[in-house]
């Protein structure tokens, strides 16, 4: 009885122990920055690798033919607001216009007085000047819609013009993937960046670790923490098959990037 005593008080330790975990410390995001649209680098600050953005261009692709088009567009959008104002202007007049021909006509129709003559030539002038009101009318729809596919077309340049200048504020840039005099198409690599302002520990706990993750405590290379898991997915890892794939961020890490450290989650002691 003793004997069996002795091997359960050695075997409880290690049932205790936690399974030891290695993750290389990555960087909270990186970015894969691509061209939304073709043309040729005109600026690519390569000598940035290794250094902090601040506002400026990293990579610059020609926009010139984008800006000419986005100020004739402009042009053109104050044009049709200035005949859009003009129209209805005009429309307001020929709306008095018809106004009078139609109470000169109704008041007329049914007079023995005048003749069926004078009649119609009432009657056809009101007519006109109803047409003309129905020109008007479809010209300031044309106009509206001109307007709008113009100021459509101006917010699309703009967009273009805006990602044609790469900038990543507070970003480390990594790599430059382009340089001076390239041709890139939609999609092409132009730089990676990341964001150091946190780290990213990335492990794939089993079954048992997962349960009651809000009563155990994350340990980093044999030293107890206060970090908590950013994100655990509850579905097994496609390639670590039985694991499950969870995420620790570390504020303001004060190891080095790519560093290997060693994870283990402890049950806390009651």
């Amino acid at each position: 009885m003793k004997r069996f005593i002795y091997m359960f008080i050695l075997f409880v330790p290690a049932l205790l122990m936690a399974q030891v975990h290695y993750a290389k410390l990555e960087p909270v995001e990186t970015f894969q920055i691509k061209a939304a649209a073709a043309g040729q680098v005109l600026q690519a600050h390569d000598e940035m690798e290794g250094k902090t953005a601040r506002n400026g261009v990293v990579v610059q692709i020609d926009d010139r033919v984008d800006r000419a088009q986005k100020r004739a567009l402009e042009t053109s959008l104050k044009v049709y607001k200035q005949t859009l104002d003009l129209t209805r202007r005009m429309r307001q007049n020929q709306e008095s216009v018809y106004q009078r021909e139609s109470d000169y006509y109704q008041r007329i129709k049914n007079l023995k007085t005048k003749s069926k003559t004078e009649k119609d030539r009432v009657f056809n002038s009101m007519i006109a000047a109803k047409n003309q009101l129905l020109t008007l009318d479809e010209k300031i729809a044309t106009l509206t819609k001109q307007i709008a596919d113009a100021t459509y077309q101006v917010t699309m340049l703009e967009d273009r013009i805006e990602k044609k200048s790469v900038r990543v504020p507070g970003l480390y840039i990594y790599k430059v993937a382009v340089r001076r005099g390239d041709y890139v198409n939609p999609g092409s690599p132009l730089l990676t960046a990341m964001d150091l302002s946190a780290g990213r520990l990335v492990v794939y706990l089993d079954a048992q670790e997962v349960e009651n993750l809000d009563r155990k405590t994350i340990y980093i290379d044999g030293e107890p923490t206060k970090l908590t898991f950013s994100k655990v997915i509850k579905v097994a890892d496609e390639v670590h098959i039985s694991a499950y794939r969870a995420e620790i961020v570390i504020p303001s890490p004060q190891r080095r990037f790519s560093s290997l450290l060693k994870v283990e989650v402890k049950e806390d002691a009651e």
